[in-house]
């Protein structure tokens, strides 16, 4: 899949060539940010944050491991299912793409990456099932790894990109009880956005019945930048607002910051966690 078929109107030929090109690396630049928000006095987001950058004398690699997790409000321990997800997740991916990347192997097939993904989800997903009783979680993993973005995700903590092209897309579908109403075509996505059980999941780590990882992956064509954040900040900042801030430009410190700072001046319900990646 690819969201970048339009010719860029504000690049030259050679910029667009120098990114393409298979012998320069990308460059990853991350930023992180959380609030406990205005009305919660603990935080059950946890997020993660992995960049290396191989260069070898024969390969080059880079590679970037992103994570969000949001503890499920009304459940016990949700603080700790998020850090057992995030925990569970980033030994797995360190054993099974860390490693053999740091080993030499700097190709790896999609259905590989899919297979590494949902190895480690299901494992996060059965360590929070015995470590955390009547706890759960949502989970959204990106990877960038030479040029592609692969992304599993549970829940509804979402995975968004853009580009100076394209505006805000989200990648993710949230396994929410509205969301499901939306496709059915019960309700519409208006009424999504202010039904009293919008917080309700179908699908979460945690969950005894009904769990599975959605899997998918992407060739990055273009300078991109990538969101991840849990439903604190986009379930109280509209996407057109995310947008117009993240492309207005500046520097990601300050832009990430400011995304937490909009969603408090919303009000600030609920913990609120975000992190931007900038892909050039």
């Amino acid at each position: 899949m690819s969201i970048f078929n339009r010719k860029r109107k504000d690049k030259s030929l050679d910029e667009i060539n120098a990114f393409t090109s298979e012998t320069i690396p990308l460059h990853l630049e991350v930023q992180l940010a959380q609030s406990l928000g205005i009305t919660r006095n603990h935080m059950e987001d946890a997020i993660y944050a992995l960049n290396i950058k191989n260069q070898l004398p024969k390969s080059h690699a880079t590679l970037g491991i992103f994570m969000v997790a949001d503890g499920m409000g009304g459940h016990m321990y949700g603080d700790i299912a998020s850090s057992v997800a995030i925990q569970s997740t980033a030994a797995r991916l360190q054993k099974n793409l860390v490693g053999p990347l740091h080993d030499g192997q700097t190709e790896f097939s999609d259905e590989a990456i899919a297979t590494i993904l949902e190895d480690a989800l299901q494992t996060a997903h059965h360590a929070v099932l015995e470590n955390v009783k009547g706890g759960g979680t949502t989970l959204t993993v990106a990877i960038v790894l030479n040029k592609k973005l692969h992304f599993a995700h549970v829940g509804d903590s979402r995975l968004y990109i853009t580009s100076a092209t394209k505006p805000l897309k989200a990648l993710t579908l949230d396994h929410s009880l509205v969301q499901r109403l939306v496709e059915l075509g019960q309700i519409s996505q208006a009424d999504a956005n202010d039904h009293p059980q919008r917080n309700v999941l179908f699908r979460a780590l945690g969950q005894n019945e009904g769990f599975k990882a959605d899997i998918g992956h992407m060739e990055i064509t273009e300078p991109c930048t990538l969101l991840l954040c849990s439903d604190g900040l986009w379930g109280l900042v509209n996407k057109e607002s995310l947008s117009k801030r993240i492309n207005d430009g500046g520097s990601y410190e300050k832009m990430v910051n400011s995304l937490i700072e909009m969603a408090n001046d919303a009000g600030g319900t609920d913990n609120i966690s975000a992190i931007l990646v900038k892909i050039s």
